[in-house]
């Protein structure tokens, strides 16, 4: 059965003080923002794509029991306390908290903040409360927990990224570095064409480090993934194709011919003056919608 858990705490308590309703346990897939150009003389609208996803939301629906965490019944004063705890758990409002989705061996992460939680339908009798929290993913997308890292060439054509495998979102933050020799490195997402590129060389000893949140880039000789340990380089990036003037490169992946369940992220990268030493990493973690 799926299970969340947020800032490490099981939603589902193990001592049965709250758990969620059934109804809410599977994650909801984001929308799409719409955009609509018409012109006149033309039917329809004008084609759009390339359009970004909605911020996601989920209501989480709990029962609230009078069940102990030591175990035992405490009666409508347990109630009580439980409800203050979960409220204090869902109360957090000063940062983002660490959403778990587990499903067998399937984890995915995101940050989240609690936007709402509802007045407890609280039966006094029975000693049992109903609440629902609506959860907000400000990033869209989940993640794995762990970040791999792969290695391929600094000068090859539809490199697949074995490690993003499978991903449904693209992945926005990637860190990407460039080990020479290489004369004017370039990495193109075969999907979208975004290029993110730099007109100049790079020596056996020096990489190149490009963070593609923050949209900075650096030279480094030594080997590191931090950029603060290199020279600033950002303004010699060149970023080409979709959105490019507010974010670069996106790896994006690519659904195989008839194939949904093959997913992969398609990377090629050119240079000249590279050696068999020469390689493209990229560090990263999974994005799924």
């Amino acid at each position: 059965m799926p299970t969340y858990s947020l800032d490490g705490v099981a939603l589902d308590h193990p001592a049965g003080c709250w758990r969620l309703k059934p109804g809410t346990r599977r994650r909801p897939l984001p929308g799409v923002r719409s955009v609509e150009v018409t012109v006149p003389g033309r039917a329809g609208e004008l084609p759009i794509v390339g359009l970004d996803h909605e911020t996601t939301q989920l209501p989480l629906e709990f029962g609230v029991t009078s069940r102990a965490p030591g175990g035992g019944d405490g009666g409508y004063v347990q109630l009580e306390e439980n409800l203050e705890a979960l409220s204090a758990l869902l109360g957090v409002r000063h940062r983002l908290m660490t959403l778990r989705y587990e499903a067998g061996p399937i984890v995915r992460v995101a940050d989240v903040t609690i936007t709402a939680v509802s007045e407890p339908e609280v039966n006094v009798g029975a000693a049992r409360a109903r609440l629902t929290a609506v959860v907000r993913v400000p990033g869209v997308y989940w993640r794995d927990e762990v970040t791999t890292t792969w290695t391929g060439s600094a000068n090859a054509a539809d490199q697949a990224v074995t490690t993003l495998a499978g991903s449904t979102g693209p992945i926005t933050d990637a860190l990407i570095r460039i080990t020479g020799p290489a004369v004017n490195p370039a990495v193109v997402d075969v999907a979208t064409g975004g290029t993110v590129a730099r007109s100049s060389g790079l020596l056996g000893s020096e990489r190149l480090l490009i963070d593609c949140a923050a949209m900075r880039a650096a030279k480094v000789t030594s080997d590191t993934w931090d950029l603060a340990a290199g020279t600033d380089v950002t303004g010699q990036i060149t970023a080409t194709g979709p959105g490019s003037a507010f974010r670069w490169l996106h790896l994006t992946p690519a659904v195989g011919v008839g194939d949904p369940f093959s997913r992969v992220v398609l990377l090629t990268a050119t240079a000249t003056s590279t050696t068999g030493a020469s390689k493209l990493e990229v560090r990263a973690r999974r994005s799924y919608i």
